[in-house]
Formats: C-alpha cells, sequence, structure tokens
C-alpha cells in the first residue's frame, strides 16, 4: 500500500499525478486523527507532496522517522523548510541565470531512475507532440525538475541526481534503521512520468521502490528492532488503501450557535480593532497579515529578507484564531490554501470587508467563486511556455491611466494564471484575457464600490512561485502588492 500525503485539493485542471492509481491520497492533516494516522503509517511507502504543511509533518516528526526506522519508504517532495524526518537537510536556492544552470544530471544510480534519459527531465512545455532535446532548447521551460540543491546531507547519504554545472546534491537518498528516505527538491517527481520519453519507467519504478517498503504499522516505540513485517493488504489500484478522512460530528443546533457567537465576536472585534488602528500615530505602516499553511512555499516567502520591510506576519491558519484578522489593515490570503482550513476563516473574511480601514487582497486557486459574494470563475488551463514560444497568451492590461499602474508593471501582471474571474459591477478589471478578439474575463480586479474594505482579487499565484524561487514575474507581483498597499495607506489607517 502507497499513501500520498497531500496538502488539499489538487490545482484545477491539473492530471492527477499519481502513477496509474497506484498511489492513494490522503490529506496530511488526517495525520491529526488517531485512526486515521495508524492507517497512514501502515503502508508500504509515503509520498510526501510539495504542497504540505511542513508545520503540520513537524508535530509527527517522531512517528515519520519511526515508520522509515521500521523499513518503511518515503519520498519527500519540494523544498525542505522544516526538517520533519530525522537527517532531513534545508533545501538551498540556486541563483541561476539560464537553463543550463539547472539542467539535471545522473550522479548514481538508483532503482526509481533506472532507464531514465538525463536531459528528458530538463525541459517541460505544454507545446502538444513528442520533441527532440533540442527542440525543448527552443520552446522549453527549465527548473520545474529542481532550482535548487541540499547541503548538510546525512551521513551516508547517496547523491542520485545533481544541478548545473558542479552537480549540486538535487536528490539524494538515506537510510534509517531498516527504511529508506528519498528526497526530490523540486516539483513532485512522480508528475514527471511522462509516456512520450524515457520517463514513462520513471512511475512503474517508483511504485515498485515504495511497495518494496516493509512496515507493521503497530508499533510507536522508533522500530528499534529494524522490524520488516509484510505488506498491510493487497494493492488494487488505490481502492482499499484510500483514506476517509475522520472528523467529529457536531449537533446542527450546537454548530448554529457556535457560529452565531462566532460571527458575533467577530464583528465586535473587528470594531475595537478599527476604533485601535484609527488611533495610531500617523504615517504609522500597515499591520500586514499573511493567510498560510504552513506549506514551504509560504514559510520561505515569510522569511525572505527582501521582504522584511513589510513585516509580514504570519497567520497559520490551522493554529490561529479568526478573530486575529481584525486588527489587521491588510489582509493578504495566500494562494492554493488548503480549502477546509480556509473555510473556518470565511466568516472573518467577510467581516474584514465589511471595514473600510482594510485592504483584502485574495491569490490565485482558493475558489472565491464559493465565498466571496457575487465573484464568478471559469476554469482556463495555466499557460506556462508561451512566452518562450513567442505566442500571444491572451492577456490584456486595461484602464492605463488608473493610479494601480504607477505600482505595478506589465511584467508583474502578465506571466500566468489560473482562470477567469467575473466580478461585480463596479469592479475596475485591471489584467484580462482576451480570446478570438473577445474579452472573456479577468485576471486582476479592484473593487472599491461593493464593499466598504478596499478588495483585490486575482487567479495569479504570487507566494507560491516566489516561495519557490520560480518565476520572476510572480516576485515582482508580489512585491508590488505590498508596495501598493503601503503607499496608499492614508495617515488615518484608510485607504484614499
Amino acid at each position: 500500500m502507497i499513501i500520498r500525503l497531500i496538502g488539499g485539493t489538487p490545482m484545477r485542471g491539473q492530471a492527477d499525478p499519481s502513477w496509474r492509481g497506484a498511489i492513494s491520497d490522503a490529506d496530511a492533516y488526517d495525520l491529526t486523527n488517531d485512526a486515521a494516522r495508524a492507517r497512514i503509517l501502515s503502508a508500504n511507502g509515503l509520498v510526501i507532496s510539495g504542497g504540505v504543511d511542513h508545520l503540520l509533518l513537524g508535530r509527527y516528526r517522531e512517528e515519520l522517522t519511526a515508520f522509515v526506522r521500521s523499513g518503511g519508504r518515503v519520498l519527500v517532495n519540494g523544498q525542505v523548510v522544516k526538517p520533519f524526518i530525522d537527517g532531513l537537510a534545508v533545501w538551498r536556492k540556486l541563483e541561476f541565470r539560464g537553463a543550463q544552470d539547472v539542467r539535471p544530471h545522473a550522479v548514481s544510480e538508483h532503482p526509481v531512475w533506472n532507464g531514465i534519459d538525463d536531459r528528458d527531465l530538463h525541459y517541460r512545455t505544454g507545446v502538444p507532440g513528442i520533441h527532440s532535446y533540442e527542440r525543448l532548447e527552443e520552446i522549453g521551460v527549465a527548473g520545474f525538475y529542481g532550482r535548487g540543491y541540499h547541503l548538510d546531507l546525512p551521513e551516508g547519504a547517496q547523491v542520485i541526481t545533481g544541478i548545473g554545472s558542479y552537480r549540486l546534491p538535487l536528490d539524494y537518498a538515506y537510510r534509517i534503521g531498516a527504511g529508506e528516505v528519498l528526497v526530490h527538491g523540486g516539483n513532485d517527481l512522480e508528475s514527471f512520468s511522462d509516456d512520450g520519453y524515457s520517463t514513462r519507467v520513471l512511475g512503474p519504478n517508483l511504485v515498485a521502490w515504495l511497495e518494496a517498503g516493509r512496515n507493521d504499522g503497530a508499533r510507536n516505540d522508533g522500530g528499534r528492532d529494524g522490524g520488516t513485517s509484510v505488506r498491510n493488504g493487497a494493492q488494487n489500484g488505490g481502492t482499499d488503501a484510500a483514506v476517509v478522512r475522520v472528523l467529529p460530528a457536531a449537533a446542527p443546533a450546537d454548530a448554529a450557535v457556535a457560529r452565531a457567537a462566532r460571527d458575533a465576536r467577530v464583528s465586535r472585534e473587528s470594531r475595537e480593532s478599527r476604533e485601535s488602528r484609527e488611533s495610531r500615530a500617523p504615517g504609522a505602516a500597515p499591520r500586514i497579515g499573511l493567510l498560510h499553511c504552513g506549506a514551504f512555499q509560504p514559510l520561505r516567502t515569510l522569511a525572505d529578507p527582501a521582504l522584511a520591510p513589510y513585516r509580514l506576519e504570519s497567520v497559520y491558519l490551522p493554529d490561529a484564531d479568526p478573530a486575529v484578522l481584525a486588527d489587521l489593515d491588510v489582509v493578504l490570503v495566500s494562494d492554493r490554501l488548503h480549502q477546509g482550513q480556509l473555510e473556518r476563516f470565511v466568516p472573518a473574511l467577510l467581516a474584514a470587508l465589511e471595514d473600510p480601514g482594510k485592504t483584502v487582497i485574495v491569490l490565485g486557486e482558493n475558489k472565491v467563486e464559493q465565498w466571496l459574494p457575487g465573484v464568478g470563475y471559469t476554469f482556463r488551463p495555466t499557460v506556462f511556455w508561451k512566452w518562450r514560444t513567442g505566442e500571444d497568451n491572451g492577456t490584456r492590461l486595461r484602464l492605463p491611466e488608473d493610479p494601480m499602474w504607477e505600482f505595478f508593471t506589465p511584467w508583474s501582471v502578465s506571466w500566468h494564471h489560473h482562470g477567469l474571474l467575473h466580478p461585480r459591477p463596479g469592479a475596475r478589471s485591471l489584467v484580462v484575457m482576451e480570446e478570438d478578439g473577445a474579452e472573456v474575463g479577468t485576471l486582476m480586479y479592484v473593487d472599491e464600490v461593493n464593499q466598504p474594505a478596499r478588495l483585490l482579487v486575482t487567479t495569479m499565484d504570487p507566494v507560491y512561485h516566489h516561495g519557490s524561487g520560480f518565476m520572476p514575474g510572480a516576485s515582482q507581483l508580489l512585491y508590488s502588492l505590498l508596495r501598493w498597499v503601503t503607499a496608499t495607506r492614508s495617515s488615518a489607517g484608510k485607504h484614499p
């Protein structure tokens, strides 16, 4: 049995990257439930996706380490910020200037990479068809496989793939007891299994390697005897292996009372907070809170020295009280949040929209059509390669005289997007999508008329890409947003 821990709902339009149904998904927050955690830790192998909450995983470091020690195998994807298994090295960003700086190179043999030409890991493109390496050099985008490296590897670690001309450690493996940890410092490894290239074998190789793990799933003593129990259950395409999230059921009446009390408290604290903000010294910097779920992208964003002047405050949704939003001047809803964690904050976000002293910014892949009043959404696939091929991606800038353009450049808002928004009448659409000469939807808008607060919504995901160290335009958008909210806040604590 192989279980992949995911950080929430997959990105809309993304094909299921688990290989041919052999890997069953489980919400990482299921670890907080004793029964679900026991089932997860009874697997032969685990896959940690790149969108999982590192702070959550850190709370189960002993259990995850014991899983490996007793014979389990784990694939860790993404950029480790806070190690959650003994021996994990922290990921470091590579300062790259061109495609060859992020080229993967085979360093040593490992069964997961058997039969794979490392050139087939270098570029990705959405252009249909199978392309030669030379053609991909013209139309492909490099860096998806990896754009950083690891130092301070654990004793006995095996470097499998190096990055760039110096072959810096990108992929590595090491043993703990009877088990093994495999680390891939880039986009989820299983997503690179492509039938058109040598990487077609990556999926089968990975599944075979994970299934060979052995874990009895019953002990919590760290597996000191190096147990090697047989597989727990038969594999049948993921049906039996599915993990059902277990949540305590609340009585409807009790839930309604709790919601009413929470809404009343949020309203009261919002009013008190507004009075407190308006009494601050003129010219005080706004308090900016970044709502996030502990994935590596927002954690790296919060730690970025370039953003230190803005004093971003961490609002870690699993632990935070929604009432904390009341005392913020700017509520920045990070992209790709776990929908279950975000749902708990929706009443506080709606209360924030009723405060004329606030600015609320909602970034992409947060299903705003389900909770922002009057906002519609239309899916469009993500386009990440057209700037390489020279095709028109349909992005159009509007309202050139709008004062917003003092803070935003064309490059900061035209790198890519995740679908189309349809805002309420009166909102100012600054970036739109055009198809066949007709405007079909909005990619970024500002609304200062449909609620007391100032609202900016976009389907772009700058925190994700800035924190990943990928896509310079995304970093420009994040910087622009922060400059805008800081510069346009009046001395009274209200936007103009």
